[in-house]
């Protein structure tokens, strides 16, 4: 499984483009049906319920619960898999092609742009919930739809994904551990290609015979849209797997397979971008596991609840500053502990003795110089945790799927099940009793691949000592939210 392009029928199917393309628009198309099939619905008249549609309308359940809860499945054994099969980065590289090709201003560039994006999501499904209404649902994709028009037509390559798409953000974090990887077969022969024509974007004549008649096009060969030549590959964040090189590689020297998990962490770099993101998402999950978890909910929205109250703001301002709160501030605090303990490598305390000198203390560095480095082991637990809600989730919502699928509005579905009687409703795939060991399995897993993680990262780390339990405090504290919240949810029933 270490080369999967050579094996039988399956290597065949993967090199195809054809299969690619078919594939991508097979995705487009679900894309669209979710639009056409939420556009117009937002509530039942008659219905007292608040958001009846959420789970048996295909618009609903196909975004917010099959495809982000299966995107997380996905990750955990594929990296961004995803990316190579997104209608909207396929567009996106197409459509460049004929705009003003310019470059992306450094100000766009790394992942600060996506984060921000990401918080206001968050924002939105605080105020709005756009994730229970069909209506928003679609107008949200429609508006994705127009900021890809707009970068393909103004930037070069794909700038939509590195400017508007949280989900390939996120991604590119869980794909530095997920055991799936892009590489070359044989290094020595990269290096004495010269012809470069994997990530070239070079125009050529393709010659079409039809009996006596023979037909030339002049076609341009797909490049690199992250500007990466597969010999610099290194980790598994950058590469979108979009297949290009694979198709244009002259010497047939690229694999694409399976490799132990985490086995390049241990000299990965995480960038201030992606450790920003990774705090957000951090934040994100830590209040979705508190949605179950009283106490800690109590706890976790204590500081928002008064601040709301203190201002005099109505239900509003008391999301708004929720959203901004488990984004930003939340996560920050929880790696406070581990930061301060970090830190004190850097510290330098010199004493001089004399009448008029007294000791002097001097810190170098800034207090979250080493965030990125203490949240990098932190991605196996923050996946796993992140598994666990799309394993509970899926659990619960899956049986609607049928009537999703039947009935694209989900009117019809919940009237028969909640009115009439006519279906049952649809029970969980798995007994809680099953379920509640799955998912401490889960969190223990990641909990001793995020302490392996963090030895293996330690060893290249200056200040051992101070990393190593730095980390482990950080990693230890999030673990005991996850853990208290699955005990007092599943186990103290």
């Amino acid at each position: 499984m270490k080369d999967l392009l050579h094996l039988p029928f399956l290597g065949a199917l993967l090199r195809g483009r054809w299969f690619w393309r078919v594939t991508r628009l097979l995705a487009l198309a679900v894309t669209l049906l979710v639009i056409v099939s939420g556009w117009h619905h937002h509530l039942i008249p008659g219905v007292a319920t608040p958001d009846p549609l959420m789970y048996t309308s295909f618009a609903t359940f196909g975004l917010w619960v099959l495809w982000i809860m299966g995107l997380v499945l996905l990750a955990l054994v594929a990296g961004r898999f995803w990316c190579a099969v997104c209608p909207f980065g396929w567009l996106n590289g197409l459509l460049s092609r004929y705009g003003f090709n310019r470059p992306l201003p450094g100000w766009l560039g790394g992942m600060l742009p996506i984060t921000l994006l990401l918080i206001a999501l968050q924002i939105s499904v605080y105020l709005l919930a756009i994730h229970r209404y069909p209506d928003y649902t679609a107008r949200l994709l429609v508006l994705l739809f127009v900021a890809l028009i707009i970068s393909s037509v103004v930037f070069r390559k794909r700038a939509f994904c590195q400017i508007f798409c949280p989900a390939g953000a996120i991604l590119k974090c869980y794909a530095r551990v997920a055991p799936f990887e892009l590489r070359v077969r044989d290094s020595e022969v990269c290096a004495g290609c010269s012809s470069v024509q994997c990530v070239s974007e070079q125009s050529f004549w393709q010659r079409y015979a039809f009996g006596p008649a023979v037909l030339h096009l002049q076609r341009q060969r797909p490049g690199c849209p992250v500007d990466i030549h597969p010999h610099q590959i290194d980790d598994n964040s950058d590469c979108t797997l979009c297949m290009n090189c694979v198709e244009n590689c002259c010497n047939d020297n690229l694999r694409l397979g399976f490799r132990p998990w985490l086995a390049e962490l241990s000299h990965a770099v995480l960038g201030r971008g992606e450790a920003f993101l990774l705090l957000v998402l951090t934040g994100m999950v830590t209040a979705n596991f508190s949605k179950v978890n009283v106490p800690l909910r109590e706890m976790l929205f204590a500081a928002p609840k008064k601040a709301a109250i203190l201002l005099g703001w109505q239900a509003d301002g008391y999301f708004l500053l929720s959203a901004l709160w488990i984004t930003l501030l939340l996560p920050l605090l929880l790696a406070l502990p581990g930061m301060i303990l970090y830190r004190l490598r850097f510290m330098k305390v010199t004493t001089v003795i004399g009448p008029d000198e007294p000791g002097q203390v001097s810190v170098k560095h800034s207090l979250f110089a080493g965030l990125s480095d203490l949240l990098l082991p932190t991605i196996p637990l923050l996946l796993a945790s992140h598994l666990i809600l799309a394993v509970v989730k899926l659990n619960a919502k899956l049986g609607y799927l049928p009537l999703a699928l039947s009935d694209l509005s989900g009117v019809k579905s919940y009237l028969a099940v909640h009115l009439m009687g006519t279906l049952p409703q649809p029970g969980v795939l798995v007994s809680i009793d099953l379920l509640k060991w799955l998912v401490i399995v889960l969190l223990v897993i990641g909990y001793l691949l995020a302490i392996w993680a963090v030895k293996k990262v330690a060893s290249g780390r200056d200040g051992k000592k101070f990393y190593f339990w730095g980390t482990l405090i950080n990693i230890s504290l999030l673990a005991g939210l996850y853990l208290d919240t699955v005990i007092r949810w599943l186990f103290l029933r």
